[in-house]
């Protein structure tokens, strides 16, 4: 190991660490989470000369801070030494709330000290000592003051403990043996917690601890909030025990302890984290076979020996934290005289933009500079590209050329008796016709290229005209006659390498004066804009010059922040350095043994080794009338129920059916009939991950149909449907994803881990090459919403060879292969939907069971589905669990659920507290209630049907067919309220809508039998008005709509819209708290600069998913609201009282179906810069104790509603439009289906009473009809 003084230079970086910076963060990590070995005590005197010597540095230092106006952090370094003195080492319980933290104090202690409760109650930090019985409290009065500590009686310590307002800290000595006089316990609040006291109140516990019990539930172990808080004790150096409760939870048929402990240590190594042990315990069965409560009081005996060692090392560190705090104190101090250096200044984004204006106005002089240059170089690279492919001598211009030369040979005449003077002639005609050739071929490949060249480098100058032209044209002069004949050579031949070497010459000879030529006029032009390139110059320079007297301002910034940190490494510099200890490991548990853990699963396994189940039960009586195993199911009231309505309807048609004429009348009863009879129950279970939604079901199933696990596993929406003839009991039809829409999902979450949109294109549909996006981004330096993003993608990659290949497919499983569908990501995420086929008596009955990935699951971004199974379910069940009731994803989903309750036409809410069978007493199960209740009230959630239950005591129950047992879950008073509401209410308004079906029949015979004493004259006159009527509906119906019923339409949609806008700038707050957590940015090491653009973005998504949510719901609310308007257009249809005088009765218009668009928000923007960012958070402290958060908070409000304020001002305009459409339509569709009905009601009336007899036949068939309906 190294020595301690190394490792206290690593963490004051005062010198540099050979093994570079990865070894350095690995030491650091790996001594800060106390897996290495540390310092022990020495002898006795020497531990005091080692603790006097250190507080002697704490009291320095406490003077220093003092001397520099900083008290608070003065007061912490005497608390320090204090401690030191008193020679108490302080062990602190953390957690996130209701995890049990305040239990197992009051379990240490042998007293109930502290309230323990599953709803959040410590609200104070609660320290405990050994001795007698007494308790003292500091008060905080209305005006922020405190009070001296004051003595209170211990048995009111549960009012004090809650009382976060009040009163700040709680001091209480009790005889616990346990702790000797060596050892100090603490109760913390909640980690979770976004109260701002609560998280000051457990900063200040972390201050003074030495050792920490970190506390989660079973059901909560890989919760985000446990991993963040872990890392940041790793990175504090805070020794850390991981306390894993409720192991009493645990079902080995459901997952192996094995593969759950290996689950978790792997999630730990994730995030880097490695404790300096885990520990299983169970508080309600403290012999429970997993349950190490004597190993842990082991432990905490262990540690005592070690509190010197322990107190140094504590002090050493929360001295470095403290030190940064006090860096920060001075930085507030320099604030003015910073403030007033920057107003020269400007802010760190106006520092940017001047550094930006340095660099382009160095690069803009540059560029002038080398203006010219870069002009003709220009032109020569593109002339030289040019002319060196040009061919100006092809082969007949050589032929030509080999004229010539012939031409000028010795001896060369024209014929034989030519003169000298034809022989000049043709020497010359020669030279002619090559010049003619020559110039063409340069006209051809040169010139006009050339000229063009010269023209756009004139136009970048802005030069233009025929002036410029002629100009230009006069570089490329064509060649001469005399020219050609100067380039032949004395002494050339004629063949051969001579016809060669002089068409290269005169091409060579051309190129080189056409590029001169060039060069000259581009020399020519850069000479006439000189005098403006060096005005242009001098203004650049002048304004360098003004930026280098702001450098000054910046220097004296710099300064100032040398001086802070100079500060810090001197009060650093305070302390001891070396404290010689020598080596020896925290005590360690033993680890449960393999022998435990194999007869714990074989007493699992044996039908006595069920665990004992809870005899709490719910509130409601038993009625007497159940049995087990009995679900809502084939209990069938004669009217009273789908069922009734049925039977009803078909007798109905089966009578009807006699008489010809009323045959189609007879068939329409018979098909609403048989849709009742087939008619299913669709149940759709919501909650967030763990709330205990497959177990909820398998208990309502009667069976382990669905996976359940302690770590999050329906990663896919599950369907528990009846068997088929095709799917038998125990099969699975697993829907896979489509190739696009996986896609789409793998593009979403690499965007949501912040792979750039550029990055996304270049990878295009290349699936892996899509995947290998995401191994540069490490998961511990995500945002919390990302990190499950990562998780999908790292999951996909591993079954993309595996599951690839089979997008797109509709497979058949069952048993092993279908839970490893449902529950392996690997698997699971390439899977759309899965239907589990089970026989049981629910799903006989028509049932169907929609498991739904929770809330906070990766496919929480498919919230349209989620919404249509809100709107579209016959019942929605609400699960969430009973030690950890109400995430930020229940509050989200009830946000919405609130939002529409209205609408449906029946209160089709259940809430169910789930693994109630946790509760310690009936008092204890009221109390959750009761805060599910106020939570549901919250949002708008009035009278809930409110269920608390144990779906394993309730599905252990079923199949013992143990009735006691099962009422005793719960389960059994949720069924009958089930059957009550599926049976009397769904069968309600089953029964309802059947019998304004007979309404209209009954209508109908009473009208044919009043036109029984007309004659068929009359009745053939009123079956003709009745056809003419029809037709008037016809031709009128799509017009039947006046802009006065269109106009509440459109005032409907501008208030729906007005109050969308005011309900979230209520919840912005908690959207920006969320996505601004503390647990997010708090100082534990990670690169806060990068994170803060990432919480910007995830605020704009929550926003924008918020906004998509109350939109649908804005949706639904518009469909009643044009069903409503829509039935009026058709009440004012003309004649339609006049027809139901008649008799007719039309049939009820379909219900409105409306798809209406919804907005793309924030796609273009805003974007979030690091600097501006960071100017505004600057540090946790500064940020969330401060004015930080706030002044960011309300700069965001208007960035980001003035880009929704425009997209709902753009929807509002679409909605109008869409919503005036669908109206039209409703009414055209509903017009001509009544137009259809009334022909069809006139030719019956036509076709009936025409025979002797019929009359009386009607008249029995109308006496008859009563009989049925009465």
């Amino acid at each position: 190991m190294r020595p301690m003084s190394d490792l206290r230079a690593l963490q004051r970086r005062e010198v540099p660490y050979e093994g570079g910076f990865e070894e350095k963060e690995r030491i650091l990590v790996s001594n800060n989470a106390i897996s290495a070995p540390i310092p022990t005590a020495l002898s006795d005197e020497q531990q005091s000369s080692e603790i006097a010597l250190f507080r002697q540095s704490l009291t320095k230092m406490s003077e220093r801070a003092a001397a520099n106006n900083d008290p608070v952090q003065a007061e912490k370094f005497n608390e320090l030494s204090e401690k030191l003195k008193n020679g108490r080492m302080t062990v602190a319980f953390c957690g996130h709330f209701s995890a049990g933290k305040s239990t197992l104090v009051n379990t240490l202690c042998g007293a109930s000290l502290l309230p323990a409760s599953p709803i959040p109650t410590s609200a104070n930090v609660v320290t405990v000592v050994n001795g007698e019985p007494r308790a003292e409290t500091v008060f905080r009065d209305a005006n922020g003051t405190v009070h001296p500590s004051k003595t209170i009686p211990v048995e009111q310590l549960h009012d004090f403990a809650v009382d976060g307002e009040g009163v700040t800290s709680i001091r209480v000595s009790y005889p616990v043996p346990l702790l000797g006089e060596r050892m100090a316990i603490v109760d913390t609040p909640g980690v979770d917690s976004t109260d701002g006291a609560h998280r000051a109140a457990t900063e200040s516990a972390l201050h003074l601890a030495d050792v920490v019990f970190y506390v989660t539930d079973y059901n909560h172990v890989q919760s985000e909030v446990n991993f963040r808080f872990l890392r940041s004790m790793a990175r504090w150096g805070k020794p850390t025990y991981l306390i894993v409760n409720q192991i009493d939870k645990h079902r080995e048929d459901q997952i192996s302890f094995t593969e759950f402990r290996d689950s978790l240590g792997q999630a730990l190594s994730n995030w880097d984290i490695e404790p300096a042990a885990t520990v299983f315990l169970s508080l309600r069965q403290p012999d429970h076979p997993l349950s190490q409560w004597e190993q842990l009081l082991e432990l905490m005996r262990d540690l005592q020996p070690l509190a010197t060692p322990l107190m140094l090392i504590s002090a050493e560190r929360s001295a470095h934290h403290l030190a940064e705090q006090f860096r920060q104190t001075l930085h507030a101090h320099n604030r003015s005289a910073r403030e007033s250096l920057q107003s020269r200044l400007g802010d760190e984004e106006e520092a940017e933009r001047r550094q930006l204006m340095r660099n382009s106005l160095e690069q803009s002089v540059a560029e002038l500079e080398s203006a010219g240059e870069m002009r003709r170089q220009r032109v020569r690279v593109e002339m030289d590209k040019l002319l060196n492919n040009a061919n100006l001598t092809p082969a007949e211009t050589r032929e030509k050329a080999q004229d010539v030369l012939a031409a000028m040979q010795p001896g060369f005449k024209v014929g034989w008796l030519s003169s000298a003077a034809k022989t000049e002639a043709e020497r010359t005609a020669r030279l002619e016709r090559l010049e003619d050739d020559f110039n063409r071929q340069v006209s051809a490949h040169v010139t006009g290229h050339l000229i063009d060249i010269l023209r756009k480098e004139a136009e970048r100058s802005g030069l233009r005209g025929e002036e410029l032209e002629s100009s230009i044209a006069a570089c490329f002069k064509p060649v001469a006659s005399v020219w050609l004949r100067d380039l032949v050579k004395p002494g050339a031949g004629a063949e051969g390498q001579a016809i060669l070497h002089y068409s290269a010459e005169i091409s060579t000879e051309l190129k080189s004066a056409y590029r001169k030529s060039a060069l000259q006029w581009i020399d020519d032009l850069q000479s006439r804009f000189q005098s403006d390139v060096n005005a242009e110059l001098d203004v650049l320079h002048r304004q360098l010059a003004s930026l280098s007297e702001k450098d000054e301002v910046a220097n004296a910034i710099h300064k100032l922040e040398q001086e802070e940190r100079s500060e810090e490494q001197s009060l650093l510099g305070l302390l001891p350095a070396n404290t010689g200890y020598a080596d020896v490991k925290l005590p360690s548990p033993v680890a449960v043994s393999t022998d435990q853990i194999d007869n714990f699963a074989a007493s699992a396994a044996s039908p006595s080794g069920n665990a004992q189940m809870s005899d709490t039960s719910s509130s409601v009586a038993n009625d007497g009338n159940y049995v087990a195993g009995e679900t809502p199911s084939e209990h069938a009231g004669r009217l009273g129920t789908p069922h009734g309505a049925a039977d009803m309807l078909e007798r109905s048609a089966a009578l009807l059916s006699k008489v010809p004429a009323l045959r189609s009348v007879a068939d329409g009863l018979q098909a609403k009939a048989e849709k009742f009879k087939n008619r299913s129950f669709t149940i759709a279970l919501f909650g967030a991950f763990s709330a205990g939604k497959s177990s909820f079901a398998n208990a309502i199933v009667g069976k382990s149909a669905l996976p359940v696990s302690p770590n999050p596993t329906t990663a896919t929406i599950n369907r528990i449907v009846a068997p088929t003839a095709e799917f038998v009991d125990g099969t699975a039809l697993v829907a896979m994803k489509t190739s696009d829409g996986f896609l789409e999902d793998i593009r979403h979450s690499l965007g949501r881990i912040g792979v750039a949109k550029d990055k996304l294109e270049a990878a295009g549909t290349d699936v892996p090459r899509l995947l290998a996006l995401k191994d540069p981004i490490s998961a511990s330096e995500l945002h919390p919403r990302g990190r499950p993003h990562l998780a999908f993608l790292t999951a996909a990659a591993k079954g993309w060879s595996e599951y690839g290949p089979l997008l797109g497919q509709r497979l058949t499983v069952r048993d092993e292969e279908y839970r490893r569908f449902a529950a392996e990501e690997r698997a699971s995420c390439f899977v759309a939907e899965i239907d589990l086929f089970v026989d049981s008596p629910i799903t006989r009955s028509g049932a169907v069971l929609v498991d739904t990935p929770g809330a906070d699951s990766i496919n929480a971004r498919h919230t349209g589905v989620a919404f249509q199974y809100i709107k579209n379910a016959d019942a929605v069940l609400f699960v969430t669990y009973y030690n950890h009731a109400f995430t930020e994803a229940d509050r989200e989903f009830l946000n919405q659920l609130g939002n529409v309750k209205d609408v449906f036409e029946l209160d089709k809410m259940f809430f169910i507290i789930n693994a109630a069978d946790l509760a310690s007493s009936e008092a204890e199960l009221d109390a959750v209630r009761e805060h599910v209740g106020t939570q549901l009230l919250k949002h708008g959630i009035r009278k809930p049907r409110l269920f608390a239950v144990s779906s394993l005591n309730g599905l252990q129950a079923k199949q013992a067919r143990n009735a006691e047992s099962l009422q005793s879950s719960g389960i059994a008073d949720f069924e009958r309220a089930f059957r009550a509401f599926s049976e009397e209410e769904l069968g309600g308004l089953a029964l309802a809508s059947a019998n304004k079906e007979l309404d209209r029949v009954d209508k109908l015979l009473d009208s044919w039998l009043q036109s029984a004493n007309a004659d068929a004259s009359t009745r053939e006159s009123k079956a003709a008005r009745l056809r003419e009527q029809a037709q008037r509906w016809q031709s009128e119906g799509a017009d039947n709509v006046p802009a006065a019923t269109v106009q509440p339409l459109h005032q409907e949609i501008s208030e729906q819209l007005y109050h969308v806008r005011q309900r979230l700038k209520f919840r912005f707050k908690e959207h920006f708290q969320s996505a601004f957590h503390p647990s997010v940015l708090q100082d534990d090491g990670r690169d806060l600069k990068k994170l803060l653009p990432a919480c910007g973005e995830d605020l704009k998504r929550s926003l924008s998913e918020d906004l998509l949510q109350e939109l649908r719901s804005a949706g639904l609310r518009l469909e009643g609201t044009i069903q409503t308007l829509a039935e009026k257009a058709l009440g004012a249809l003309s004649g339609l009282a006049e027809m139901e005088r008649e008799g007719f009765s039309p049939e009820s218009a379909e219900r409105v179906q409306l798809e209406l668009p919804l907005p793309e928000v924030f796609v273009n923007g805003p974007t979030f810069e690091t600097k501006h960012l960071w100017g505004a958070f600057r540090s946790p402290k500064h940020f969330y104790e401060k004015e930080g958060a706030a002044a960011l908070r309300e700069e965001l409000y208007e960035v980001l509603f003035r880009v929704m304020d425009t997209e709902l001002d753009k929807l509002k305009q679409r909605w109008n439009a869409d919503t005036e459409n669908t109206l039209h339509e409703a009414v055209r569709t509903a017009s001509l289906q009544w137009s259809e009905q009334l022909a069809a009601f006139a030719l019956s009336m036509s076709q009936t009473l025409r025979e002797p007899g019929e009359e009386r036949i009607l008249a029995d068939l109308q006496e008859q009809w009563r009989k049925i309906r009465h």
